[in-house]
């Protein structure tokens, strides 16, 4: 049996020839380096304009701003802020004994007083002091010694008073920084 003669013109005629994925993926990928571009190009030189726009505007925001305040003015405003700006900086770099004084009396026995104090630099403190018993010198000296602020305690010259009435003694400690740390300013 011969085949129809329609099937004879259909195997006749070429297939039509079909793009393939190859050139979608070419024509997506160069719609998106299009995209990019202009995105680029836009911001580059659009935003810049913009920015420098704002730019122009805030100085002219700025000298309108300094033109109103005569110059007598500005010239104290800048001693005034040079002023508190050196007082800031002094005062940082400074000891502050405020806080020692309320330690060391938060920390002294009931029966022992200070005749004498020195503060020298890196943190030593000198007290020259009298107490009732040597008990009460030896209470001190614990009550120094177990205080998380002394890294250091020294004792010298544990002496009967010349009153005849007690005993004087001689203590160095070393205290820690922030014993003496400046407030936050």
């Amino acid at each position: 049996m011969p085949l129809p003669q329609q099937v004879i013109e259909q195997l006749g005629r070429e297939a039509p020839e079909s793009q393939g994925w190859a050139w979608d993926a070419l024509l997506f990928c160069g719609g998106m380096l299009f995209l990019a571009v202009a995105i680029y190009v836009g911001l580059k030189y659009g935003s810049e304009q913009y920015w420098n726009a704002q730019i122009i505007k805030t100085q002219d925001a700025v000298n309108a701003a300094a033109a109103s305040v005569p110059v007598t003015d500005q010239a104290q405003i800048v001693s005034f802020y040079s002023q508190s700006a050196n007082l800031k900086s002094a005062l940082a770099g400074h000891q502050f004994t405020s806080k020692f004084f309320t330690w060391l009396e938060n920390n002294t026995e009931a029966n022992v007083y200070y005749q004498n104090l020195q503060l020298s630099a890196g943190g030593k403190v000198t007290l020259k002091g009298a107490a009732k018993t040597e008990a009460d010198i030896n209470q001190q000296l614990a009550i120094f010694e177990n205080a998380p602020e002394v890294t250091g305690v020294s004792l010298s010259g544990v002496s009967v008073a010349q009153t005849g009435s007690g005993y004087t003694f001689n203590v160095v400690l070393t205290m820690a920084s922030s014993v003496f740390a400046s407030p936050s300013l």
